[in-house]
């Protein structure tokens, strides 16, 4: 399953996984935000901030030791299972004990009933990490895309029914569990995998050395992607938390859409090619070139159209528009940083992971408190324009040395590779802000309504966008006038013979790495 065949299959699968999820979570979350307010999406945030931080120590790093190892044993796989399943139950007493602490510390009653009624989520959770490693080991993405899918359809329509009901918050709590519940039924109905009674405390500690440095880097990482929530939780209240986390959630769709399936898919296979230079270099090349071909432009229009997206959902949410451009922003810079992590990872260098991520989180923490004191009183817009610009700022003071220094020097990668790859997918998302931004000043989308004016401009920046690709990008033109079987053009149709195929994929996909040489 080393191929790159395999590689192209799981990556469909992957987007279709993604996508579909993405897709109708983003559906979902626009009909719940419509029917409900900033508060209720602020409290119920505030509290899966702490859920997901109790699910997260279930990992342990140990899911990325499973995928990476190349010897894999039974005695490894069941010894973590059991772990994570004890350490689930000891973590669901200790979610209840801490619930009250969380409240009072953002000033919230709620979140004890709320987080006790979420704590359900921390076992089902323990109970799908093993599987979930496995198939992703496996490359077996057609199993988790089902999952994911029928689970987030399931859950957005217990979320929605409860919310046309009356359920008011409660909704968003339903929605989660249920969707947790059928993804861990599903899961578990789909993976051939059963544990044995066994564990070995020696099998834990050959994977220890390497999860250990990928626990701490996931902490960072947690850490960084919700330090700006919490302060705002902390310092602001739900409301200020409720418009942030909405606009975020609209930008991290796109994100996770454009790059969560390169990402999770080349983790196994960078690991793969870990021995073999030439091959991790033109693989890592072309993950990046995928996200920003479909991220840069998408990010682009998405801060275009911030204005009239808000519009569209009501006056409660129009103080979100502005802190949705910043962040759209940060994103665009997001989406390359998504393969550092798989990257340092494969090659065995969890340990330089962690200390940089930890490094941005405290730089980045230390910025935003600052921010929070001085906006403690401001306007709720101004506190959420503020954390935006926390999170743009540090993408931009962190994110680009670490992709353009830092990646280089730990991987066989160049500069000049980066640049060379992004150029003109940077250059689209230029002329896709600029399109969408004189069409919306000609005062059409004005005069229309802002649902008209997004049905309006957002084909016009696509159009636009794509052409402007398909003149800049010659590797993309290529493969596309080869009628290139794949997403996004990167893997071609197996026609010809399987040797044949991959001669002709591992020519394109090198052409601008060939061309830095």
């Amino acid at each position: 399953m080393a191929n790159k065949t395999s590689f192209g299959h799981a990556l469909k699968w992957a987007y279709l996984m993604n996508w579909g999820e993405r897709g109708i979570g983003a559906v979902v979350t626009f009909l719940l935000a419509a029917i409900l307010g900033p508060k209720d999406f602020g409290t119920v945030a505030i509290a899966m901030i702490y859920i997901l931080f109790i699910q997260m120590l279930l990992d342990q790093g140990l899911v990325a030791a499973l995928i990476q190892r190349k010897d894999l044993r039974p005695a490894h796989v069941d010894s973590v299972f059991w772990l994570v399943l004890s350490a689930s139950l000891a973590l669901v007493a200790a979610s209840f004990g801490l619930s009250r602490w969380w409240a009072a510390a953002n000033h919230l009653p709620l979140l004890v009933v709320i987080i006790s009624a979420l704590s359900i989520c921390i076992p089902l959770e323990g109970l799908t990490v093993v599987q979930q490693a496995l198939l992703q080991r496996e490359m077996n993405f057609r199993s988790l895309s089902v999952r994911a899918n029928v689970s987030v359809c399931v859950g957005g329509a217990v979320g929605i029914g409860m919310a046309l009901t009356g359920f008011g918050i409660w909704a968003l709590v339903g929605q989660q569990i249920s969707r947790d519940i059928v993804a861990l039924a599903l899961l578990w109905k789909l993976s051939h995998w059963r544990p044995r009674w066994h564990f070995s405390l020696d099998s834990l500690k050959e994977l220890f050395g390497f999860s250990a440095s990928n626990f701490a880097a996931k902490l960072g990482v947690f850490a960084n992607a919700q330090a700006d929530s919490l302060l705002l939780g902390l310092f602001f209240g739900p409301v200020a938390v409720g418009l942030y986390r909405f606009a975020e959630r609209i930008m991290n769709t796109i994100l996770t859409m454009a790059t969560s399936s390169l990402q999770t898919v080349s983790f196994p296979e960078f690991s793969r090619l870990q021995d073999r230079p030439a091959e991790l270099r033109r693989s890592l090349l072309s993950c990046i070139r995928l996200s920003a071909i479909v991220t840069f432009p998408a990010m682009a229009g998405l801060a275009a159209t911030s204005n009239l997206l808000m519009g569209a959902l009501g006056p409660k949410w129009a103080d979100a528009a502005d802190a949705l451009k910043l962040l759209c922003a940060a994103g665009l810079l997001m989406s390359l940083g998504q393969f550092f992590g798989p990257a340092l990872q494969a090659v065995g260098k969890p340990h330089y992971l962690a200390a940089l991520t930890w490094l941005q989180t405290v730089v980045g923490c230390g910025a935003a408190v600052l921010v929070a004191l001085h906006l403690r009183q401001a306007p709720v817009w101004q506190q959420t324009m503020g954390i935006a610009a926390i999170r743009l700022t540090m993408s931009i003071l962190v994110g680009i040395p670490l992709l353009l220094f830092v990646l280089p020097r730990l991987c066989p990668v160049s500069r000049r590779d980066i640049l060379a790859t992004v150029a003109p997918s940077l250059a689209a998302a230029g002329v896709v802000f600029s399109a969408v931004t004189g069409l919306s000043a000609l005062g059409l989308t004005h005069r229309w309504g802002p649902m008209v004016g997004l049905l309006l401009v957002v084909p016009f920046g696509a159009a636009t966008g794509g052409i402007t690709l398909y003149s800049l990008d010659e590797v993309l033109r290529t493969i596309m006038k080869n009628k290139v079987f794949g997403p996004f053009g990167l893997w071609r149709s197996r026609h010809s013979s399987p040797e044949l195929a991959s001669v002709q994929d591992e020519r394109e996909l090198s052409k601008v790495s060939l061309d830095a040489e």
